[in-house]
């Protein structure tokens, strides 16, 4: 059974590499506030086409510092993208993240894997830049929180 799972994933992925290379790139920035954390930050993301209708996001997210806390989180989302309108679209999203909180006081690092549940939508500016709202929530086992943010994507 192990084998046939085994088999049925790398072939599932050899699929999603092939329609991967049609697909449109992006990159972009984004401002955020994180709730549980009450602080504001930055982030940038890489997004990839997979389909028309499923795109895979890489983002990095840098909280500012409070109180000598720092934070900063790794995610990889996948959207799926429904046409609302000719240039807006509207998506659920689905991914992992990774967390990295660290305190002055304590010199203490630690990090965290969760995952992110939320949704969007962006709209087309033009045929190459989008902007769009984002509501997340992480889901990590000391720091759940909600993550609202608001960006820009620069597509090619």
């Amino acid at each position: 059974m192990k084998k046939i799972l085994a088999l049925v994933l790398i072939a599932a992925m050899g699929c999603v590499y092939a329609a991967a290379q049609k697909g449109v790139m992006g990159v972009g920035g984004n401002l955020l506030y994180g709730t549980e954390i009450n602080m504001l930050g930055i982030g940038g993301k890489f997004q990839y086409g997979i389909t028309n209708d499923i795109r895979g996001e890489a983002s990095f997210n840098y909280y500012f510092s409070n109180n000598g806390f720092h934070m900063w989180d790794l995610n990889a989302n996948a959207h799926y993208l429904f046409s609302i309108a000719p240039k807006f679209r509207a998506y659920p999203l689905a991914g992992l993240t990774v967390v990295s909180k660290s305190y002055d006081k304590t010199d203490e690092s630690v990090t965290h894997f969760g995952l992110n549940l939320g949704g969007g939508c962006e709209y087309d500016v033009r045929s190459n830049v989008a902007i769009n709202a984002e509501f997340k929530y992480s889901i990590v086992s000391s720091i759940d929180q909600a993550v609202f943010s608001v960006g820009a994507v620069y597509k090619f």
